[in-house]
Formats: structure tokens, C-alpha cells, sequence
């Protein structure tokens, strides 16, 4: 760790001399001013000596003007079709996740300041994954603005995603979840896994949106996220493609009361209004998955769920039994109401073994 020691002269004056060990030795630096080397001192503390003489040119030669933080934060203030609530959450960002690196020049970013940065944050690779993202897209936003050459950020390898965080229920398993639950949540429980539609979505859908004759479900709006489970705002869904219709068994349609007005909630709280993700989870889902979880008593061969499945996993469930009934991925693309093959194959690719099969069988003949 680097330090700081003030020294007075005897003309009078003061100056403060920064000190630190590099490679064996003792270093040192002196300033005219305080502040300076206490920035000085940080930045030997955050990246090291030779990021900090490098910022250091960067000052003298008037090309810090900006920091990282104050470039992310007009980048934020700048973006278009960004709901209220993804807007909060990068502002978090740079408040929590990027205070140390954002007091930085944003001519002084690089390629080893990101790695760095990267390898100290704390969280999943998916939430990881999102920060960089962010800060990917601020730099992007630098460059066209000509304010750096390059995005620091386009080489950096990001942790692996856990592949726990996908949780596929078998039949049994997702019955052992629906059975715990009163009969109150069942009907909406169902409907999540049988449609794979986003818990947004399914709670914003109308009995207008349902056509039984037809068995189709129109998805064209969504809950959505505003940082408040209180506030929430009816708007358009997550991609362009999420706007969808999707065909639905009769057997799930028949669980909804149709005779009802065409703007009433399919799945309204008692009162008539939205469902939201905490209520559902509170009040359904983490009582079912205790009570489906427990410890049987002795002698007890009830099946018990061995899995912890979050509400989320109901939609990858879907598309998992899909997969084993055979349908192809772009079928289960349009279903889902993914934006892009990409997404579908990237999460449940490695799940199409009848398709790889198939692959295999067709090279066998030809090899035959």
C-alpha cells in the first residue's frame, strides 16, 4: 500500500511525497499539492505504478478531462428505449460496481484495467456478465464519440456462467412443485410451464389475448421492471420477437375463466389487479418448494424434490420437454419469443441430443 507524507520547507511552503514499494525498493514521488498525491496514491493502490505514472501523462498531456464514471453516467442519460428500472440499475452500477475503477481517466481504460476490474467483482457469471456488458456498451458509445480509439472492453474473457443456474424440472418433479401448491396458484403454475412464457408476461395477459377456438394465446405486452416491486408499468415485451402467438393445449386454456370482459387480468389477484413476481413467490412458490422438499418421516416412500428450482426455471422447463418430444429449435425459438436462433441454441442446445442423433445416424449411412 502506498502512502502519503507532508513536508514543510523552510520557505514556508509544503510539499507531499507519496511512497511506495515496487520490485523490492522503496519509491517515492513528490507534489505540489494534496490532492494530486492523493490521487496519485490511489491509483499506485488500485492499479499499480505504472497505470498511475501512465495517468499521470495522460493529465499533462490534457486528455483526462473525463472519468470513466462521468463518461458512464451521460451514457446512461443518453440511451433510447431503456425502460425506467434498467436505467436505476445501471446507475447502480457505477455507484456500486465501478466507484474505484470509475475514478479513473477514460483515456487511462484499458484492456488490463477491465480484466482486473472483472476478476474482483462478486456474483454469478450471468451478473458479471451484465456489468461488462454495461460497460462495454458505455466504451462502445466512447469510441463512436471519439473519445478513444478502441473499446477496452472487446477481449475480455468473462468468468464462465454457472450452468447450475438453469434448473430443468422432469414431469414428476414439476408435480410434486404443482401439487404443493393450493389449488389457488396451481391454474397460473401450470400455465408457466406449459407456455414457457416470462412471469411478465403471462401475469400481464387479458382474456382478450386468449382465443380457446383457436387455442392461441396472443403475448404483445409485459410487466416491467421499474426497481419497485410496488410501481410496476404495463409495456411492450422484452424483444421485438417476444411479440408472438403461441398455441396452447386445450387442457391449459380450459384452467382460465373466459366468461369475463376482454381487458380483465387472466390471472388477477383477488382484488382484480396484476400478480407480481414477489407476491407469487412469497405467497406460491417458496411455500410449495418447502413443503415438497422436506424430509420425509421414516418409512415415508413419497417422492421428495430434490432440486431448487426458481420461478424462471418454469420457462426453461418448457423448452426442456420440448427438446425430448423432438421439435426443432427454431420452433422453439418463435415459442419462446427469443430474438435471435442464437439465444435458443446458446441455452438449450447441448439438451438436442434427437436432433444430434439424427446428425450422427445420417453420417453412419453415409459411411455405410
Amino acid at each position: 500500500m502506498a502512502s502519503v507524507q507532508a513536508r514543510e520547507h523552510s520557505d514556508g511552503t509544503t510539499t507531499w511525497r507519496v511512497r511506495w514499494r515496487q520490485d523490492g525498493r522503496d519509491r517515492s514521488l513528490t507534489f505540489v499539492d494534496a490532492v494530486s498525491a492523493e490521487s496519485f496514491k490511489r491509483n499506485v493502490d488500485l492499479y499499480g505504478p505504472a497505470e498511475a505514472f501512465r495517468i499521470i501523462d495522460l493529465i499533462d498531456d490534457g486528455l483526462a478531462q473525463i472519468t470513466l464514471a462521468q463518461w458512464c453516467t451521460g451514457h446512461i442519460d443518453t440511451l433510447t428505449g431503456v425502460e425506467d428500472g434498467t436505467r436505476d440499475r445501471y446507475r447502480a452500477y457505477v455507484t456500486n460496481d465501478i466507484a474505484d475503477l470509475g475514478a479513473m481517466p477514460l483515456a487511462a481504460v484499458t484492456d488490463t484495467v477491465v480484466a482486473r476490474w472483472v476478476n474482483g467483482l462478486a456474483g454469478s457469471g450471468k451478473t458479471i456478465a451484465n456489468k461488462h456488458g454495461f460497460l462495454a456498451g458505455a466504451l462502445n458509445h466512447a469510441v463512436r464519440a471519439g473519445k478513444i480509439t478502441k473499446n477496452p472492453c472487446d477481449h475480455t474473457r468473462l468468468p464462465r456462467k454457472d450452468g447450475n443456474e438453469m434448473c430443468f424440472l422432469t414431469r414428476s418433479e414439476f408435480d410434486l412443485l404443482h401439487d404443493a401448491m393450493t389449488p389457488r396458484w396451481q391454474p397460473l403454475t401450470r400455465w408457466l410451464v406449459a407456455t414457457g412464457m416470462r412471469f411478465g408476461e403471462a401475469t400481464a395477459l387479458t382474456v382478450a389475448d386468449i382465443n380457446a377456438a383457436d387455442g392461441t394465446a396472443r403475448v404483445s405486452k409485459a410487466w416491467k421492471y421499474t426497481g419497485s416491486h410496488v410501481d410496476r408499468r404495463l409495456g411492450t415485451t422484452k424483444t421485438k420477437k417476444g411479440q408472438r402467438t403461441i398455441n396452447v393445449p386445450a387442457s391449459v386454456i380450459a384452467l382460465v375463466d373466459l366468461d369475463r370482459p376482454g381487458e380483465a387480468l387472466a390471472f388477477p389477484t383477488r382484488t382484480g389487479g396484476p400478480v407480481s413476481h414477489q407476491l407469487y413467490r412469497n405467497r406460491a412458490w417458496l411455500p410449495a418448494l418447502t413443503k415438497a422438499s422436506a424430509a420425509r418421516e421414516d418409512g415415508d416412500q413419497t417422492p421428495r424434490l430434490t432440486k431448487t428450482p426458481r420461478v424462471h426455471d418454469l420457462r426453461h422447463t418448457c423448452a426442456s420437454w420440448m427438446i425430448q418430444a423432438g421439435i426443432p429449435l427454431p420452433v422453439i425459438q418463435q415459442h419462446l419469443g427469443h430474438e435471435s436462433i442464437t439465444t435458443t441454441i446458446g441455452t438449450y442446445g447441448h439438451l438436442d441430443r434427437t436432433s444430434a442423433k439424427a446428425a450422427a445416424d445420417a453420417i453412419g449411412k453415409i459411411l455405410a
